[in-house]
């Protein structure tokens, strides 16, 4: 009998490996993953986040068993490929803006247009006079990040008052997720449309996706996409104390932080060796 794994809130937990085995089963497997708050544990500063060993170690033997990794992150590509440190997988930046396969880059004009843009509202908006709050410039998207205020309800009134007078703003969409503000540009790209194309481009007939944020709810979505069109398909949301409403819900199945994610990879592998 395998050891259970995954413990948590009641709800949709994950305690083996058993309701995933059709989707393993289905060949080419492909498994699509948020990074932070899911391969790597949140950080207070996020320059020095990395994946934990364990999930590097486990993603390497799902390769060595011909399972199409792509990491799907918020994050830019070279931030993504950094955190990661492997080179074998495809990646997903800017919660799909970027896409990163076979060695390149690939960006769309209609994303590298809002680059401009973005760096005239960071004009309009200059610093924000408030402890804690920092601004990271991702090319076509705007992040501010709140986790280290010490005051974050202010915080975070702050930088939406601050996005509400920047004029140029208003030509971006807004989104939030774990003690983040994103300005995002308003065009059809996410998470669930990246896994989409990444699934057809990569070849597999089965999906499974990873994630502990709003975001990851896109992605959820792409997995359903991928269902309609026959594919065997399977979600996990990854619980923590800051998991945003309707995560659960979204979701087929949860585990409880990256060390839940850890055990399903380690379960996942198991079993194709089986």
């Amino acid at each position: 009998m395998r050891r259970r794994c995954y413990t948590g809130p009641v709800g949709a937990e994950l305690t083996s490996i058993e309701p995933l085995r059709d989707v393993i089963g289905t060949k080419p497997l492909g498994i699509f993953s948020d990074i932070d708050g899911t391969l790597a544990p949140i950080v207070g500063d996020p320059a020095k986040s990395k994946v934990s060993p364990r999930a590097k170690e486990l993603l390497t033997g799902l390769i060595a068993c011909h399972v199409r990794i792509a990491l799907v992150s918020g994050r830019e590509i070279e931030a993504a490929r950094r955190i990661v440190g492997l080179e074998n997988v495809a990646y997903a930046g800017n919660h799909g803006l970027h896409v990163w396969l076979n060695g390149s880059e690939e960006t769309s004009e209609a994303v590298l247009q809002y680059a401009g843009q973005a760096q005239k509202v960071l004009a309009e908006i200059g610093a924000i006079p408030h402890p804690g709050i920092e601004i990271e410039d991702k090319g076509p998207v705007l992040a501010f990040h709140y986790r280290n205020a010490a005051r974050q309800k202010f915080a975070r009134e702050a930088i939406m008052a601050a996005i509400e007078r920047a004029p140029g703003a208003a030509a971006f969409g807004v989104f939030e997720g774990r003690k983040i503000i994103e300005l995002r540009p308003p065009l059809d790209i996410n998470k669930g449309t990246a896994i989409v194309r990444l699934a057809e481009r990569l070849g597999v007939r089965s999906a499974i996706a990873i994630g502990d944020d709003l975001t990851d709810v896109d992605m959820f979505r792409g997995v359903e996409e991928l269902r309609r069109q026959g594919m065997a398909g399977a979600t996990v949301a990854v619980w923590s104390a800051e998991a945003p409403e309707g995560l659960l819900e979204a979701t087929d199945f949860w585990v409880r932080g990256v060390e839940g994610v850890e055990c399903l990879l380690d379960s996942a592998l198991r079993a194709l060796r089986d």
